[in-house]
């Protein structure tokens, strides 16, 4: 019950817009971005105290709902409710006009609904929230603050965390992790609400913001993460917002309104995810050239402000980071090209498209087609051999990654690919260049040009692992308008219906066959217990997981600590001793990485764990020293190892 205090609050902040404003797209926008904020300066507050939980969480969101309530019903009693029959009538045509318009839009609820009850139903998985998003949570929610501890994993620490700030909530009010996925559902859904507000913004009519719907909609990687615990979902929510007040700002003019949501959303993308100072930069430069344009020398209003609301929303965070590794960014683990060159750029180009190639099974035509795999694969070293590089090139290729490949059609949320949306980007784009008409549309044409030099960016930065490929989600949510405007202005409306319904149904596999959370098949969601899923797909650590939770139990330790270089999945042992109805203090111990100086603090100063376990692949121990105290192994089965004194 408790966990639904902060939705309360996002809806009444919905209807106090919405009385203002009668676009309840828009409403919503901002509605979602204020919501954003607030929870964010919650949580830095009651982090600076260490009362980062139940009660003062509960407290603080009743206080909220209340001030909202009191102030919609203020705005309530002032709005008219006089319906004109024009107005009903005019409803009445439009209804009658859209009728296939509802027919996708249904086909876009049918999608959202599917992928929201995975969301509710199956339990966290994966292997980076297990080994950082949630584990990060649990560490906060048992110090009662997001402050920095402790850990042999240093990106629990560094990596950006508001959609972490927003799990945590509902973690701590609802005493489960049951709504965990529920941040990056609700970003689809607030995204899709998004794409369409800034489609109209560029001037699509009602169906080409029905097509752009649908586009966002029907993004393999997006249906595959939103029912999950990562975090791109979430930025692009955060990165579409950005692009539409800035967008409404450059058409309509500086407004305090207009630049504080864009300021906000600036900065709730930049706590979110790193790649979000790649996408947003283009979008930032393309308000600072308007503004010089239209403000002149008073365009260091507009800078000043929007920076001075984006920094503010992540001082909290870049202030942990500095103290800590120097930088606000703490950016000690992140791979970057190490040299940078024309031919290395455009190597990055080409690889990075060849995430998207399987054309062929992602329309489901490989019984007839031969699949486009092989043939990306020999293109993309063809070019290389131009480019006099080899495609395995080590300034290229992350340090984890063993070597390149084309990837082909998957339905796990690391490594999916959307061949058919970089059709559609790459057809939309040259129907831009040659249509004449459509080049005119300076927004439009400005937009484009935005959206490419964030991807161009991204590739000058980023190394290729197979992985990255998912960092590719919010460009391919923010593409969705520009594909939405061009398609619906340059193709008869039989075709553009055409496309959405084929776009609808081949959704299905991701929608369905969730690789970490299928819907359908032996090992469905609804047969396959919880507590399974987390390990997924790395279940092998399951048992081992479990005789260490045992032993812990058997000899009543309520300290645990948490040691070794190779620790991966930690999130799973949380629930595990959660589970064990004990209040089991789990802390990480002979830390020696930057975060060390921090065991000197409270609450980690003096801690003296009564059993250890240790995650490593190094040769096993028989005995651990650690603040002068002496640890036996107790059981082995080989990578993890459990010591007592």
């Amino acid at each position: 019950m408790f966990a639904f205090l902060p939705l309360i609050a996002l809806i009444f902040l919905l209807l106090i817009f919405r009385a203002k404003n009668r676009d309840w797209r828009s409403s919503c926008l901002s509605a979602l971005v204020v919501w954003g904020v607030v929870l964010t300066l919650v949580t830095e507050l009651c982090s600076l105290a260490r009362l980062l939980t139940w009660e003062w969480l509960t407290t603080q969101w009743l206080i909220i709902d209340t001030f909202l309530v009191a102030i919609y019903s203020r705005f309530y009693r002032k709005r008219k409710k006089i319906v004109r029959q024009d107005q009903v009538l005019k409803r009445g045509n439009f209804l009658k006009r859209s009728w296939f318009s509802i027919v996708l839009l249904s086909g876009v609820a049918l999608i959202v609904v599917l992928v929201g009850i995975t969301a509710v139903v199956a339990a966290p998985s994966g292997t980076e929230p297990m080994v950082y998003y949630l584990s990060r949570v649990a560490h906060w929610v048992q110090n009662q603050s997001v402050g920095h501890y402790p850990t042999h994993v240093l990106r629990q620490l560094y990596h950006n965390p508001w959609a972490e700030f927003a799990i945590t909530h509902l973690q701590i009010l609802s005493e489960s992790d049951r709504f965990a996925n529920l941040i990056q559902w609700g970003s689809m859904l607030g995204s899709i609400i998004g794409v369409s507000l800034i489609a109209r913004q560029l001037g699509a009519d009602l169906r080409g913001q029905v097509l752009t719907a649908v586009i966002c909609t029907t993004i393999p990687l997006g249906i595959l993460q939103s029912s999950g615990t990562r975090n791109e979902y979430v930025a692009a929510l955060w990165l579409v917002s950005l692009a539409y007040f800035i967008l409404r700002t450059v058409t309509e003019g500086v407004s305090f309104a207009n630049i504080f949501r864009v300021g906000a959303s600036l900065g709730l993308a930049l706590l979110t995810n790193v790649t979000a100072y790649i996408y947003a930069f283009p979008f930032c430069f393309w308000l600072v050239v308007w503004g010089v344009k239209t403000l002149r020398w008073q365009v260091w209003k507009l800078i000043c402000t929007t920076l001075i609301i984006a920094l503010a929303i992540n001082l909290g965070h870049y202030w942990r980071n500095f103290e800590i590794f120097q930088s606000p960014l703490g950016i000690s683990e992140v791979q970057l090209l190490e040299d940078f060159s024309l031919p290395i750029w455009i190597s990055s180009i080409v690889k990075q498209l060849a995430f998207h190639a399987d054309v062929v099974r992602n329309l489901g035509l490989q019984d007839i087609i031969t699949p486009t795999t092989g043939t990306t694969n020999q293109f993309v070293r063809d070019i290389h051999g131009v480019l006099g590089l080899d495609v395995n090139d080590p300034r290229t290729m992350s340090t984890k990654a063993s070597a390149f490949y084309v990837s082909g059609i998957s339905t796990f949320e690391d490594t999916a690919g959307n061949p058919v949306h970089l059709l559609l980007v790459l057809l939309s784009a040259l129907i831009l260049i040659i249509n004449k008409r459509l080049r005119r549309q300076r927004y439009l044409f400005g937009y484009f040009l935005v959206l490419a030099s964030g991807f161009l960016l991204f590739c000058a930065f980023s190394t290729w692992a197979p992985w990255r490929c998912a960092l590719h989600l919010p460009l391919f949510v923010l593409f969705s308008p520009f594909i939405g405007i061009v398609l619906s202005k340059s193709w008869k409306y039989q075709i553009t219906n055409i496309l959405a319904i084929i776009l609808l149904l081949i959704s299905h596999p991701w929608v369905l066959n969730n690789q970490l959370r299928p819907l359908v098949g032996n090992n469905n969601i609804f047969t396959i217990a919880r507590s399974d899923t987390y390990l997924s797909p790395n279940s092998q650590l399951i048992k081992g997981y479990q005789k260490s939770v045992q032993i812990a139990q058997e000899r009543k330790c309520f300290q645990v600590g948490l040691m070794g270089e190779n620790i991966r999945e930690e999130y799973p042992l949380w629930v595990m001793f959660q589970k064990s109805q004990n209040k089991v203090t789990i802390r990480h111990v002979n830390v020696i990485n930057e975060s060390a100086a921090i065991a000197n603090q409270f609450p980690y100063k003096n801690y003296q764990p009564c059993t250890i376990i240790s995650i490593s692949k190094k040769q096993q121990q028989e005995e651990l020293i650690i603040d002068n105290h002496i640890y036996h192994q107790y059981w082995s089965d080989g990578s993890i190892q459990v010591f007592v004194k």
